[in-house]
């Protein structure tokens, strides 16, 4: 018995040494198993942006988030050469008075919860953005589509009011992102805060507002159109927007790393980061146009005399040397050059040259012959700031003596909103003649049409214009609301800038498409 209970304590006391060396062995190994060195290092791209979004919901928001772009797939997508291409539509099929189309959706989508993407979810998308009591911003732009029909789970045919040429532009555009059907009803009052459900590239993981949006890669993705080298999942983990309203924070963080990428490069900047070995500069031709408007509807704006006058008033070759080095040019129409189909090429010819006598003797036609007070909003980024100190010098030399104020984006918005503007500088960017629709028709009063410009004739030019049989008619059509704007003075064009991109070269395999960054084509990270 003795010689068992001896052997039984040598058992015993084996097995306890044992059970120590593998617990020891244990938490070794999740040590090396978390430890940054043994683990694959997280690929994470972070992009600089001035500003936040309002929500992140295509279909409410009032300036689009990036993060969008990612989030969601489009019926129909645009290449590097900017031709529309397949997206979540396969193909399209349109009868010859142009009234019905059919398309045919890809197959094997599924959102990111892992639900089938099908035709429901397109009928849901386009009917909700058209539906009042959404109150879309977009709402408009979709009007020519009378009603979307389910084929089957794969097809779906759009019935058109009259022929629309531009529904492929605006089928492919930010707001035409494909939502999951019901989402409103799922996800409730926090659709487009704390949840975002789409079929793209990149999914929904947190929104710090006025910080950061963060996306994580869709693992699942394998559905990119034909024109993308990668159709499948991005080939780095996360992609970080981080909010930084401060113009030297951005370029600081760009230089020393922090950030990657960044859009909209200052002018001021852009020799300095030129001459920076780590970082490559991309410079195009760009769809924007800044502009300094008024309320139209407001004493003395309300009068076009005063609105040429302000016209004349404005040295835009002064602007474009001195605000911004170069990298812009001087604008007289309301759309840049880059639209070239839609442009109005005799813009300079028809437009408001720089005259203070002119705009003197046209202030006092209208009553204001000493001139008169005002103020003047801008939002409160350093070419903002800079570019309202310069016209409030000039304005000033023909007796407009304006005010400053300045904002934060968020508050600008608000402020616009609100109707409280008087004179305000104004920026847009986008790709399409349908841009004085947004702006400028009277159903878009009193935001975005900011200008608070309700004019019928105007309607009826740009109404006839957006249904024009054909693109050919369509673009001389916008041509004649052009010409028709110059002459009322609608706005205060000054200055069409550079594309301007600047990117770290660690984020490699980097491609520049004329409308957004393709993340998920292929762009990816060299991490240290």
């Amino acid at each position: 018995m003795k010689e068992v209970k001896g052997f039984s304590k040598v058992r015993v006391f084996g097995a306890y040494i044992m059970i120590a060396l593998c617990v020891f062995l244990g938490i070794l190994g999740v040590l090396f198993m978390e430890s940054p060195l043994i683990a694959a290092e997280k690929k994470v791209i972070v992009q600089a942006m001035d500003r936040d979004p309002d929500i992140l919901d295509a279909m409410k928001a009032a300036w689009y988030s990036d993060a969008l772009i990612y989030l969601h797939d489009r019926l129909i997508s645009r290449d590097y050469d900017f031709r529309y291409r397949p997206g979540l539509a396969t193909g399209w099929d349109v009868s010859e008075d142009g009234l019905i189309w059919v398309l045919h959706l890809r197959k094997g989508v599924t959102f990111h919860d892992g639900t089938p993407f099908t035709a429901k979810d397109v009928k849901w998308t386009i009917d909700t953005i058209k539906d009042p009591k959404t109150a879309s911003p977009y709402a408009g732009d979709l009007k020519a589509i009378d009603e979307v029909k389910i084929i089957d789970d794969h097809t779906v045919q759009m019935e058109l009011k009259y022929p629309f040429p531009n529904l492929l532009f605006n089928l492919s555009n930010t707001a035409s992102g494909i939502q999951k059907a019901g989402c409103y009803e799922e996800y409730g009052e926090y659709y487009g805060i704390k949840t975002v459900m789409g079929t793209g590239p990149f999914m929904f993981k947190q929104w710090v507002r006025g910080d950061r949006i963060v996306l994580v890669k869709n693992p699942d993705y394998n559905w990119g159109p034909e024109w993308m080298s990668n159709r499948g999942p991005a080939l780095f983990d996360e992609l970080v927007i981080r909010t930084i309203p401060e113009e030297s924070s951005r370029i600081m963080e760009l230089i020393t790393g922090g950030v990657h990428v960044l859009r909209d490069v200052p002018p001021l900047q852009a020799d300095k980061l030129k001459e920076n070995p780590d970082i490559n500069l991309f410079i195009d031709q760009s769809t924007r146009l800044g502009y300094l408007a008024y309320a139209c509807d407001k004493k003395p704006f309300d009068d076009v005399l005063v609105r040429r006058a302000i016209n004349h008033a404005v040295d835009r070759e002064t602007i474009v040397k001195y605000i911004f080095s170069g990298y812009a040019t001087p604008a007289y129409g309301y759309l840049p050059p880059a639209l070239k189909d839609e442009y109005l090429e005799e813009s300079e010819e028809l437009g408001y040259k720089y005259d203070p006598a002119r705009a003197k003797a046209l202030l006092a036609e209208a009553g204001f012959p000493k001139g008169f007070e005002t103020t003047l909003s801008a939002e409160n980024d350093s070419t903002s700031k800079r570019l309202a100190e310069v016209l409030q010098a000039q304005l000033a030399e023909v007796g407009i003596k304006a005010k400053i104020q300045l904002y934060d984006s968020a508050s600008y918005v608000a402020m616009l909103k609100a109707g409280q503007q008087d004179l305000f500088v104004r920026l847009y960017s986008w790709p399409n003649a349908d841009i004085l629709d947004w702006f400028l028709l009277s159903t878009q009063f009193p935001y975005p049409n900011h200008s608070r410009w309700c004019d019928p004739k105007t309607d009826e030019l740009i109404n006839s214009a957006a249904t024009a049989p054909t693109w050919e008619i369509r673009a001389e059509r916008y041509k004649e609301v052009q010409q028709y704007l110059i002459e009322q003075a609608v706005w205060c064009p000054i200055y069409i800038p550079d594309k301007m991109l600047a990117v770290r070269k660690e984020v490699i395999n980097f491609k520049n498409h004329p409308w957004m960054i393709q993340y998920s084509d292929g762009i990816d990270i060299v991490t240290k």
